[in-house]
């Protein structure tokens, strides 16, 4: 058997860019997806829209690949940005694989600088200069994160609504347990005004937890999110099945980022899509 030829053999980065997701037809006579498989599928189809059409020859040489779908891209007009408001869901991903998750430390998760190059990268595509909300999801596990663990990241986000340049209006969490949100909200200087709630693990919000969110002006939201919406090998997986295995080793995705464009005074999602970025180490290619 030939020996498969690399299609991006020197290609260090990738980042992926879905457009505008309500447009596609194929999402839309699929209602039931789960949200880490409307991910895959959004991945798997602009890999193949972008390596379909793309320069063979080039990407021999291309070490940063940026793959949007070209038939769904879009930019949020500006003539209509105060007509709309744009939410951020930024997903980190831990530097382990989900089988050691659960014994993970602080040292496994990924660096907090990345929140600040997913927001760059995602109002960059997007052609804004501001988000109105970003959330931040950490990737599920046994024990609950600690204050000390969550802080450098909130830190970073509330660089981003208080910093010279802010570029974020107001900053929320998702999956915090009452007792984490206390802590955070105490101790933060940016204070969270929303925690999402997976109904998969918690079918009635906590008592306590209302409570608290009341008190404070916190928006309790519910979502179904797994705890490991994009797992490494599936996102190998989906390279390998758009170009060949040996393109597809040592790939780690470091972020995804889910954005929605709603219109306000109607109250509809205007635009949806993903924005995902993954490193792959090339000293460790054979």
């Amino acid at each position: 058997m030939a020996e498969e030829i690399p299609l991006f053999p020197k290609a260090e980065s990738m980042l992926i860019n879905s457009g505008n997701i309500v447009n596609w037809n194929r999402l839309k006579r699929n209602p039931k997806q789960t949200p880490d498989e409307e991910l895959a599928e959004c991945i798997n189809e602009t890999l193949e829209n972008f390596l379909t059409s793309a320069d063979k020859t080039e990407l021999q040489y291309v070490t940063d690949l940026v793959c949007v779908h070209s038939k769904f891209k879009e930019t949020i007009p500006s003539a209509e940005r105060d007509e709309l408001k744009l939410t951020g869901m930024m997903f980190l991903e831990f530097t382990v694989g989900m089988a050691t998750k659960m014994k993970v430390s602080l040292c496994n998760l990924q660096s907090p600088s990345h929140i600040t190059e997913a927001i760059d990268k995602t109002m960059s595509q997007l052609d804004v200069t501001f988000i109105e909300t970003v959330l931040l999801s950490f990737p599920g596990r046994e024990e609950e994160l600690t204050l000390e663990e969550i802080q450098p990241y909130w830190q970073v986000l509330e660089g981003l609504v208080e910093g010279e340049s802010a570029s974020v209006l107001s900053i929320g969490v998702s999956d915090l347990s009452t007792n984490q949100l206390k802590q955070l909200y105490q101790w933060a200087q940016v204070k969270p005004i929303i925690n999402q709630v997976n109904l998969a693990s918690c079918c009635v919000m906590p008592p306590d937890m209302v409570e608290f969110a009341k008190l404070n002006d916190i928006q309790l939201l519910t979502h179904s999110d797994p705890p490991d919406v994009l797992p490494q090998s599936s996102f190998r997986d989906l390279i390998a099945a758009n170009s060949t295995s040996r393109d597809a080793e040592k790939w780690k995705a470091l972020w995804s980022v889910r954005y929605s464009v709603l219109v306000k005074c109607r109250g509809i999602v205007k635009t949806k899509g993903y924005i995902v970025k993954a490193v792959r180490d090339m000293k460790r290619q054979n």
